[in-house]
C-alpha cells in the first residue's frame, strides 16, 4: 500500500474543502448557490460519474463473480443500518439525530475517495468491485436512505417514486446494463461523460466547506460524540466485520474491498442530502471533516492488521 497516495488524496480533499470555506466567507458562494451546487452534484455529476465508470471498464469479471459481488454489496448495505443504529444507541445520540447517525454509518465515502484509495491498496483489479459497491450504494441511498436520514426527527421526507427513481438511480441501472452488455460508446461520448463525472469530488468538497463556513470554525470540533463515533465506525466495526466476513468471503480481493468500504469515512452524501432534504447539516459537515481526517490513521491500521 502506498501511504503517500492515501495522504496525498486526503490532503487534496481538504484543500478543496477549505476552498469552499474561503469562497463562502468572501461571498462568492452563498446559501442559494450552495443549494444549486447540491442539485448539480446529485442530479448531474454523480450520474455521469457512475455511467462514466461503467463505460471506461475494459476488463470484465465472469457473470457469476459479478452476481456474487452484488450479493455481498447488497448484504453489506442491508446490515450497516443495524450497526449504525446500535452505535447511535451506545453513544446515546439525541433522537432527532438518530437517523443521521445511521445514515452516516451506512453510506461511507465510497464514490468520492473510494476509487483512488482502493487502487492504492489493491491495484487496478479492485476498480470493478468498487464500482459494484458504488452502484449498490447509489441505489440504496436514493431508496431507503431517504427514509432513514431523518428518522427520529420532526423533519420527515416525503418519499415519492420520483425521488426514488432519481437520475442517480437511473444511472446505476444504466451502468449495470452497460457492464453486462460490454458496451463501449464512442470515445468522445465516454470522455465527455467522464469529464463531467470527474467534477463531482471537487464540487462536493467545496459544498462541505461552504456548509462548514456557516458556523463558527471553533465549533467544528465541539461535537464530542463524533470522536467515539469515529473510533467505533472506522476501527471497531471493520475489525468485527473482518471476522464475520472472512468466514464467508474466501476471495482475498473481494474481502479486502468490502472491508475497506466499511472502514471509509462518512460520505459527502450526508451533507448533500441534509442540505437538500433537511436535517442537521452542520453535524453532517462536521462528521465528514473529522472522520476523513482520522481515516488517514484508521485505514492504514485496518490494512496492516488484516490485508498486508
Amino acid at each position: 500500500m502506498s501511504m503517500q497516495v492515501i495522504v496525498s488524496q486526503m490532503a487534496e480533499l481538504f484543500i478543496l474543502l477549505f476552498l469552499g470555506y474561503f469562497l463562502y466567507k468572501i461571498h462568492i458562494i452563498d446559501d442559494n448557490f450552495n443549494n444549486n451546487l447540491n442539485k448539480l452534484v446529485l442530479y448531474v455529476t454523480i450520474p455521469c460519474m457512475v455511467v462514466g465508470n461503467a463505460l471506461s471498464i475494459t476488463k470484465y469479471a465472469s457473470l457469476s463473480t459479478v452476481g456474487y459481488v452484488f450479493l455481498i454489496a447488497i448484504a453489506t448495505f442491508l446490515l450497516l443500518p443495524v450497526a449504525g443504529y446500535l452505535i447511535a444507541k451506545m453513544l446515546k445520540v439525541p433522537q432527532q439525530d438518530m437517523g443521521l447517525y445511521v445514515f452516516m454509518t451506512t453510506f461511507s465515502n465510497i464514490g468520492f475517495i473510494g476509487f483512488p484509495v482502493m487502487k492504492s491498496i489493491f491495484g487496478d483489479a479492485a476498480i470493478f468491485y468498487t464500482t459494484v459497491f458504488n452502484m449498490v450504494f447509489n441505489m440504496s441511498v436514493y431508496t431507503y436512505g431517504l427514509y432513514i436520514i431523518n428518522m427520529g426527527s420532526e423533519a420527515k421526507i416525503d418519499v415519492t417514486w420520483q425521488k426514488i427513481m432519481s437520475p442517480a438511480t437511473y444511472s446505476c441501472i444504466l451502468a449495470l446494463i452497460i457492464y453486462l452488455a460490454h458496451f463501449h460508446a464512442p470515445h468522445v461520448i465516454t470522455h465527455t461523460i467522464t469529464t463531467v463525472g470527474d467534477i463531482t469530488t471537487p464540487l462536493a468538497m467545496m459544498i462541505i466547506g461552504a456548509t462548514l463556513a456557516r458556523i463558527p470554525f471553533k465549533t467544528v470540533f465541539d461535537e464530542f460524540k463524533l470522536y467515539p463515533y469515529t473510533l467505533l465506525k472506522q476501527l471497531i466495526l471493520p475489525i468485527i466485520a473482518y471476522y464475520l466476513l472472512s468466514s464467508v468471503i474466501k476471495d482475498p480481493l473481494i474481502l479486502g474491498v468490502t472491508l475497506i468500504c466499511i472502514a471509509m469515512p462518512v460520505g459527502n452524501s450526508a451533507v448533500l442530502f441534509t442540505n437538500l432534504y433537511g436535517g442537521n447539516n452542520e453535524l453532517a459537515a462536521k462528521s465528514v471533516f473529522i472522520t476523513t481526517i482520522i481515516s488517514i490513521i484508521t485505514i492504514p491500521i485496518i490494512v496492516a492488521l488484516f490485508l498486508a
